[in-house]
């Protein structure tokens, strides 16, 4: 089931976090803003090195079937993203010593002085630009139903996607499961793979697809009829892998489906 996200409560959100954080810096000031906008760069620096070697070491989320290589780097996403809470609090402590003498040498340049509360608005927007862009990246991959989605009706929410095109649209492909799906089952195809083991392969990936809302039921059943009809000769299955196949059969209730097509090309063994 999809978690229904309203597009205009998303920019609603976005407008409402920008003017706060605009109002914020310009009362903090210069010093405050700037440093934390630099503790974020730094931040993000240091999380996106460190998160290629721990995402091997730590596995908080994993997936098996076509979902594994989709899993792998929303790992890697949320090691970051914990990475980079980490070093933001790291600093915010630092930054509680090092602000007020800061601040105190700045004080004696008359012009930054005069200047101090538009720098620090300006400042703070670029932070929160760079902390609603990750928000929004993690929204649009596929460990939220219906985000990427969401996301591609607002107004607000594109144009911040669109200041580094370039990832979004890498991290947009990883919610569109109908392109992955068609790969695997195609090479699955080309190179006749129509033993147990494929079968079961493709199963499970389809059955995670769906799961995550990938896919719809129109879809999984067209990439069912897709690589059943080409199988020739019935594939000796167990009791699992059957009950398995006639499982993810079950989850086709809303689209006319003839399980027959696929249960007829598998033989239980034993």
């Amino acid at each position: 089931m999809n978690f229904v996200i309203n597009p205009i409560f998303i920019d609603i959100i976005i407008a409402l976090i920008i003017l706060l954080m605009v109002i914020f810096g310009y009362i903090k000031g210069f010093v405050y803003s700037a440093y934390r906008l630099a503790s974020t760069v730094v931040s993000l620096i240091v999380a996106l090195y460190l998160s290629s070697y721990l995402a091997v070491i730590f596995k908080i989320y994993e997936v098996q079937g076509i979902g594994q290589g989709i899993g792998e780097m929303i790992n890697r996403f949320l090691i970051f993203i914990i990475l980079l809470i980490v070093l933001k609090i790291i600093f915010a402590l630092i930054g509680k010593i090092i602000i007020p003498l800061l601040k105190g040498i700045i004080d004696t340049i008359g012009l930054l002085r005069k200047l101090d509360g538009l720098l620090g608005a300006i400042f703070n927007l670029a932070e929160s630009l760079i902390l609603i862009y990750l928000a929004l990246v993690f929204i649009i991959t596929p460990i939220v139903p219906g985000g990427k989605e969401a996301v591609e009706n607002t107004i607000i929410a594109n144009k911040i996607l669109e200041l580094v095109p370039t990832l979004s649209e890498e991290v947009k492909k990883l919610s569109d499961g109908n392109n992955v799906i068609d790969q695997i089952i195609n090479d699955g195809l080309n190179n006749d793979s129509f033993d147990s083991d494929s079968m079961n392969s493709i199963i499970t990936s389809l059955t995670t697809a769906y799961d995550w809302g990938l896919i719809d039921q129109e879809y999984l059943a067209d990439i069912l009829y897709r690589y059943y009809d080409q199988v020739q000769t019935p594939i000796v299955v167990n009791s699992e892998q059957y009950n398995q196949t006639v499982e993810l059969l079950n989850k086709l209730n809303m689209v006319e489906f003839d399980q027959s097509r696929v249960l007829n090309k598998m033989v239980v063994s034993g």
